[in-house]
């Protein structure tokens, strides 16, 4: 092989070719990866993927493996191959599982595995030569990473009519920098049926995401059913929304959900968002009792002003309810509870249902994610806050918009304003408490922003304007790609022991169907994916921008929806 930098592997496209299994010239091929691996070298050559090539394994484990890799070169490529035999092969393609010591010289993951007690080892390496490629890891987990990086090489390299595709030789040893990488995915206010939640699967898988957060009920809706409080889903999951469609999933459906993310080491985290956020459960069940004393005429669209009061018996045995139903539902470590923007809720009565409920999770087996406000609660070692209040001011300062407020809307920012001066403290508040962090700051990962920058195509003219929430500040896609988990904000003051991971979150008020998320997902989530895998020092947007361009082959395959940024050069 011949060596070279990575930050020049990361964007080579051109390469002598070699006769590699009865391969022709060929020209120029692509190595563009997201997230940019730990280690790589490119070499003079092709291997050629053709109808027949055979896929072997060392160990019966791995078979799943096998036949997983095979239906994703198949859906990609139209390419069919073989299923493993124990005869010679000129062209095979080889799963392995190897030992530790292999990835040895590879750094550890910092923070939370969602789903273990410590982190599972996700390194691999991919090695394609001329007549053979190798994918190995320690774990299964490890061989699906690799997996995945094939697929994103593969798809880089279709040749359109041909029955071939031929990929460059190159060696590949990675393993990510970040334990829990995900994205928080309200279907809340936009409900999206199953299959439109595998593609979103499908998606955060390719580019190693591990944990899907489904923010499951919300003011506009709830979206689980629940067997002891039917009226949930039957009522609260067809409330009016602006013309969207409601629903809900069954507990057979969410299973289902849950099982298809697990085969592609996927867990889904459930999240109900309370005490707070509740007008839904309002709606099926009127005589709980409501602890927001405050009234208004003034329409909020999306706020309502209730919460569940900790001193209501009918709301406690309802969250025990619900959370026991969901801990049978979620096989991973952890149930979210949502715990934000309890807006007009008494400081006491917000801690102490925080702090029943935090024990019901426990009781149930669980530990608690919240969001960042539940740090001014109990918690405690075990337990997970996510931070998101960051905001990045570019241009009118604060205090002017103040000045615009309408005099009607300034009782109601006077709560939110009390309710929110402490959220600077939140992060620090929570580690001192033992607790972990995940990092959704919504300056750079809250994917409903506006995109600042024309698209390459002006057919998306009006969906640009459209879509993303107008109380954002609009931002291009490289600064919302510019920036480092472990040092953007100083009160993690530790975040290599403090940092459970990161989270992007796709917030769901301007969507109305399927296609406008897949427009505001694409292409950012690539790059909060590539933030939470990828060494800082492998992170340029320079580079970055090319192997984001070369990824459009593989999102027009799948028939995804994606803003044409102006600042990317499209394949």
């Amino acid at each position: 092989m011949k060596r070279i930098t990575l930050a020049w592997a990361l964007t080579l496209c051109s390469f002598i070719t070699f006769i590699a299994c009865s391969s022709p010239d060929v020209g120029e091929r692509s190595v563009s990866i997201i997230p940019a691996p730990a280690q790589m070298t490119v070499g003079e050559g092709t291997f050629t993927i053709h109808p027949g090539i055979e896929i072997g394994y060392a160990d019966e484990s791995l078979k799943g493996m096998g036949e997983l890799l095979s239906n994703e070169i198949e859906k990609l490529s139209g390419i069919k191959l073989a299923s493993a035999s124990d005869k010679e092969s000129n062209c095979i393609i080889f799963l392995e599982l190897t030992d530790p010591k292999e990835f040895a010289d590879l750094p550890k993951a910092y923070g939370l595995s969602p789903k273990d007690s410590v982190p599972v080892d996700e390194s691999y390496s991919l090695s394609i030569q001329k007549r053979n490629i190798y994918i190995k890891a320690t774990t299964l987990e490890g061989i699906y990473r690799g997996i995945t990086t094939l697929k994103q090489i593969v798809g880089g390299n279709l040749q359109s009519g041909g029955e071939k595709i031929y990929l460059p030789l190159l060696e590949v040893k990675d393993s990510p920098r970040f334990a829990w990488r995900g994205l928080s995915f309200d279907v809340s206010r936009c409900f999206f049926d199953p299959e439109e939640v595998k593609q979103v699967i499908d998606m955060i898988a390719l580019y190693k995401m591990n944990v899907l957060h489904m923010h499951l009920s919300d003011n506009q809706g709830w979206r689980i059913e629940i067997k002891k409080y039917p009226e949930l889903a039957e009522i609260g999951g067809q409330l009016p929304n602006n013309g969207r469609k409601g629903g809900y999933y069954t507990q057979e459906e969410f299973k289902d959900l849950v099982n298809y993310a697990k085969e592609r080491f996927i867990t889904i985290i459930p999240e109900v968002d309370i005490p707070g956020h509740t007008a839904a459960v309002f709606a099926a069940y009127p005589d709980f009792k409501n602890a927001v004393k405050f009234k208004t005429k003034v329409n909020i669209p999306g706020q309502a002003f209730n919460a569940l009061d900790v001193d209501d018996p009918k709301a406690m045995r309802f969250t025990e309810d619900v959370i026991a139903e969901l801990a049978a539902l979620a096989p991973g470590n952890y149930i979210h509870i949502g715990g934000d923007e309890a807006i007009g809720l008494p400081h006491d009565k917000f801690v102490r249902f925080i702090n029943k409920t935090r024990e019901i999770v426990l009781k149930n087996g669980k530990k608690m994610v919240g969001w960042q406000e539940t740090a001014r609660a109990d918690i405690s070692e075990g337990d997970v806050i996510q931070h998101w209040i960051y905001l990045k001011q570019k241009s009118e300062d604060s205090s002017k918009k103040k000045d615009n407020i309408p005099a009607e809307y300034k009782e109601i920012m006077a709560l939110f304003a009390e309710f929110m001066k402490e959220a600077p403290k939140d992060p620090g508040l929570g580690i001192s408490k033992k607790a972990k962090v995940i990092l959704s700051p919504s300056g750079y990962v809250y994917l409903d922003h506006k995109y600042l920058e024309p698209s390459a195509d002006s057919t998306q003219n009006a969906e640009q304007e459209r879509l993303g929430m107008a109380a954002y500040e609009k931002q291009t896609i490289q600064e919302m790609y510019d920036w480092d988990p472990m040092t953007f904000n100083p009160t993690v003051e530790n975040p290599q022991k403090d940092v459970a991971g990161i989270e992007a979150a796709i917030w769901c008020e301007t969507i109305t169907n399927f296609r406008d998320l897949q427009f505001l997902l694409m292409p950012r989530l690539a790059g909060v994916a590539e933030k939470g895998w990828s060494k800082v020092e492998n992170t340029h947007w320079d580079e970055y921008r090319v192997r984001l361009g070369a990824q459009a082959p593989l999102w027009e395959k799948a028939d995804w929806n994606y803003f044409k940024s102006s600042l990317v050069d499209w394949k």
